[in-house]
């Protein structure tokens, strides 16, 4: 049975860093990361995804022998999409695609291909990022199912005047989960996280959580303004690609699971953990859940007092 639906892409990476390091061929894209992060902690994992042609047939036999749903694998015509991920010394990434790639929209599953075995029991799901349309149609979906919503945004679409756009979406998701880069550019300066986080609850969101890398995730409830400061685990990565996906994909376990929200934070940082040890996805397909719960056990949550 199926509990946890992750819409996004599935990708090939080449990865450069600036000091001269790379990651070639890697299995990634952010439904991937999140599926991982969701993984740590349940089997009833789907991704709901177009891989497109080309993408690696035994990639796709690797997660179903690891225990990964494949219920939602959308077939079509559009190539896969393989892109350079070159990251600079200062923390910033840039992708782009191979000229053999597909885009973005064009593998973005659209909701009329969701297929019908993937619901009955279905409790939350995690849109990753994907272009603001395709999110909103989403939305708007997985709301008429009833599903409790955790979404991501797509960076092209926070750098671009799009904060009405935002406005009209935030008030219909279950928590908000952008990275500090994605919050600064949407509201044009970062003014720190808890500045930020009244703002987006001004815009409509319930929940909101700010990644903020090394400093850990911070957490605010609108409802009553309380926050939480969740530390990172990422003690010595390897590499950090796919750690937000990873947290949404934990956080979205942890909070159907727990209805706590600090509890889900943790368990969406403990999966982050585990992605950032080593290159790529496939690392971390499978990882040990006595030794999630030991990592679990390790966070100290800072709550933080609202100014």
């Amino acid at each position: 049975m199926v509990r946890y639906l992750v819409f996004g892409h599935l990708t090939i990476d080449d990865t450069v860093f600036p000091d001269g390091r790379t990651a070639m061929g890697t299995a990634g894209g952010n439904v991937l990361y999140a599926a991982v992060g969701a993984h740590v902690w349940s089997d009833q994992v789907v991704m709901i995804t177009r891989p497109g042609q080309g993408y690696p047939r035994h990639i796709i036999d690797e997660l179903a022998a690891c225990g990964y749903l494949t219920d939602g694998l959308i077939p079509c015509e559009s190539r896969r999409i393989r892109q350079w991920q070159l990251y600079d010394d200062e923390g910033g990434r840039h992708y782009v695609p191979l000229a053999s790639s597909g885009s973005y929209a064009d593998l973005t599953p659209r909701v009329e291909e969701i297929p019908p075995a993937v619901l009955p029991g279905a409790v939350g799901c995690h849109i990753a990022p994907l272009p603001i349309t395709f999110q909103a149609s989403l939305v708007t979906w997985a709301r008429s199912q009833g599903l409790r919503i955790i979404l991501d945004p797509h960076h092209e679409d926070v750098y671009s005047r799009t904060a009405h756009l935002w406005q009209s979406i935030l008030p219909f998701l279950d928590a908000f989960c952008p990275s500090q880069e994605e919050v600064t550019c949407l509201l044009d300066g970062w003014h720190g996280p808890e500045a930020a986080a009244r703002t987006l609850a001004d815009w409509g969101a319930a929940v909101i959580c700010l990644k903020m890398g090394a400093q850990g995730v911070f957490v605010y409830r609108a409802a009553d303004q309380a926050s939480w400061l969740i530390p990172s685990l990422a003690r010595h990565p390897v590499d950090i690609t796919g750690c937000g996906d990873a947290f949404c994909g934990g956080f979205l376990v942890g909070w159907c699971e727990t209805d706590d929200l600090q509890r889900a934070a943790s368990y969406g940082t403990v999966s982050a953990s585990f992605v950032a040890e080593n290159f790529g996805a496939r690392h971390a397909l499978q990882v040990d859940r006595h030794e999630a719960m030991r990592r679990l056990a390790l966070l100290t949550i800072q709550k933080v007092k609202a100014s």
